[in-house]
């Protein structure tokens, strides 16, 4: 692509016969009305493209769009893409129905530079230029083109076409470039064949960067694509940016399988929709009122569908209204955050509203609680300055969410995200759980966690007083949750921050102390003692609460002190078994020069089968002894 070639899109508009089509053509040199149709009945029927290469060298596009009332559709799909406009003025007919409509809708897909054009001057003699003029200040007063240069030109001559060239060129100078962050993604407005080559589409490039070789996502119909080739004014590329006229020869899609209306799209950054969350405006100049679940026509980027809005706000909305609303639609549409839209009644067809897209992957809201839940955060998109703002509003809708998901939500990835990611966390706005695949946690959920796991080791702690605190694995039991790694983390995260206390693998609460062992060694020595007297003849616990005189309670605090150190454990489900007995008896197994069978361990410790049974079993499952028959061998010596 030269470096002159300028990421600019221009369009026109006005009403049917009032010479858009010729002022391309004296601008540019090209006659857009390619269909056969368009030459016999003299009218633009289906959108127009030219280059337009401007006195600084740059080179812009030009979309020409129809003017008949018939042709809106195609109208609003050229103007969805376009930086500014040329609205088109007759001067021996002055401001006419579809003027104002097209002006209309260009606001309401929030056009905000432009030029007026009065076309036809070498029909009329000054006054009645002066009518026509007046007529087209009157009708741009206070809308974006209020304070826009007015150019008066006969494209049929060529007179003021000159000056209608330097106002080009300064409103591209004076323009910000769209910007080429995001994924890339085309509304379609074209679809055609070429032998040799396959499947072109065309439209205008409304985000990212397209490359030979990316992987594309035809939208919202399904199905992948390969781009083969690109083009920007007849001009082989090997790239595409926002801004600019695109032709893509498209490897692995045929023809019938996209159409206008579709989209052509990063892999995997889009999907489709059938339930869009929007901002809603109702134009002053309408002389109705927008009512809930009204049908009407949805018009966005190339497409046009059915669909039903659903007001979220009140019943109905009324001229120079706005409010949050969501679009049903019913069929499937592909859309962006930040896209602009025009509604039209079903019929009679007519321009009723328009607004942008706050978030394309919208829910319907089950309750009463769901839709405050839902209006909260599409406030909080509106108001979003940044990315920051709005990775910060959709974890906090969400709740919890995933890395692939929130990628998709944001339309963001790499350094912007993580950028926006790193200082939402830094903030501690969101908190940044790292399992598999990262997750995000809004802040109240961080809160709701927070709050069960206390609550979790509250009861943990009163019952068992005398233990460090609960493992991951058991926390997660407690909160019947099937991710443990998950667990785990959100564990990881509160102690970082100073919410939890983690000793080894056990987690308490901030302030916990385990029972005081001091006081508490004075049952733990009792217990000790009466083992080494009872040798083989292990106490149950029930023997050793009755002879220490030790309450239930505290025995168990005891029990359950010594098998957390390893020092003892409960063999044959009620036995009270020591490490020192443990020790002894490996050491006289080993001493066994025969088969270790019951009888033999039975006489080497002088003991009975009624304790050395359980033993045995318990060396069994510690991997000391294995049982072969009615004998064991020793594993372990």
């Amino acid at each position: 692509m030269s470096s002159l070639e300028y990421p600019f899109v221009i369009g026109t508009a006005g009403h049917i016969d009032h010479g858009k089509t010729a002022i391309v053509q004296a601008l540019s040199g090209v006659d857009t009305d390619r269909l056969s149709e368009e030459k016999r009945r003299g009218m633009t029927i289906e959108l127009g493209f030219a280059p337009l290469t401007l006195p600084s060298g740059r080179t812009i596009s030009i979309i020409d769009v129809p003017g008949h009332e018939k042709f809106i559709r195609q109208m609003v799909a050229g103007a969805a893409g376009v930086d500014a406009v040329m609205l088109v003025v007759a001067a021996d007919d002055g401001v006419m129905p579809q003027t104002r409509e097209h002006l209309e809708i260009l606001s309401l897909l929030d056009v905000k530079n432009g030029i007026t054009v009065i076309n036809k001057i070498d029909l009329v003699d000054a006054e009645m230029l002066a009518v026509a003029e007046d007529d087209v200040r009157t009708l741009t007063m206070g809308t974006f083109l209020e304070d826009k240069p007015l150019v008066k030109v006969s494209a049929f001559t060529g007179e003021g076409i000159g000056e209608l060239t330097q106002e080009i060129e300064n409103i591209v100078a004076s323009g910000e470039q769209r910007a080429r962050d995001g994924a890339y993604f085309l509304p379609v407005d074209r679809v055609f064949h070429i032998s040799g080559f396959g499947t072109v589409v065309t439209g205008t490039s409304v985000k990212g960067t397209l490359h030979e070789g990316d992987d594309l996502d035809i939208l919202p119909h399904g199905g992948t694509a390969k781009v083969r080739s690109i083009q920007v004014h007849n001009e082989s590329v090997e790239s595409a940016t926002a801004g600019l006229r695109t032709a893509v020869n498209l490897a692995g899609v045929a023809l019938e399988e996209i159409k206008r209306g579709d989209v052509v799209a990063a892999e995997g950054r889009y999907a489709r929709t059938s339930c869009i969350d929007v901002r809603l405006e109702v134009p002053a100049s309408f002389s109705g009122s927008v009512e809930h679940w009204q049908r009407v026509r949805l018009h966005v980027g190339t497409s046009d569908v059915v669909a039903r809005i659903s007001l979220l706000e009140g019943g109905s909305l009324a001229p120079g209204e706005c409010a949050m609303a969501q679009i049903i639609t019913e069929e499937p549409v592909a859309t962006y955050s930040g896209a602009h839209f025009i509604i039209r009644s079903y019929s009679p067809l007519h321009t009723i509203a328009g607004g942008k897209v706050l978030f394309p992957l919208g829910e319907r809201p089950k309750n009463k609680m769901d839709k405050l839940h839902l209006l909260d955060f599409m406030r909080m998109l509106s108001w979003a300055k940044d990315l920051k703002d709005r990775v910060s509003a959709i974890i906090n809708y969400k709740e919890n969410i995933l890395h692939t998901e929130l990628v998709l939500y944001s339309e963001a990835e790499g350094t912007p995200l993580a950028s926006a990611l790193g200082y939402l966390s830094m903030k501690e706005r969101i908190a940044h759980v790292k399992t598999g695949e990262p997750r995000y946690l809004s802040r109240a959920a961080i809160g709701a966690y927070l709050a069960k796991i206390t609550d979790l080791l509250e009861a943990y702690h009163k019952e068992h007083p005398e233990l460090k605190g609960m493992e991951a694995e058991e926390i997660a039991r407690g909160l019947q949750s099937p991710d443990t790694k998950f667990v785990r983390e959100a564990i990881a995260y509160f102690v970082a921050h100073g919410m939890l206390t983690q000793d080894g693998e056990k987690t308490r609460l901030n302030g916990f102390k385990p029972f005081d062992e001091e006081s508490f060694m004075v049952h733990v020595g009792e217990l000790r003692s009466l083992a080494r007297k009872c040798g083989y003849a292990m106490p149950t616990i029930e023997e050793a609460e009755s002879l220490l005189n030790i309450e239930k309670k505290d025995m168990q605090r005891a029990v359950n002190y010594l098998k957390e150190r390893k020092e003892a454990a409960i063999v044959g489900d009620e036995f009270l078994v020591f490490d020192f007995l443990e020790n002894d008896l490996r050491e006289k197994l080993a001493s066994l020069d025969g088969d270790l069978t019951l009888a033999a361990v039975r006489d080497v410790t002088n003991s009975s089968r009624k304790y050395i049974l359980p033993l045995l079993e318990h060396f069994d499952t510690k991997g000391i002894t294995r049982r072969v028959a009615d004998k064991r061998i020793l594993l372990k010596k």
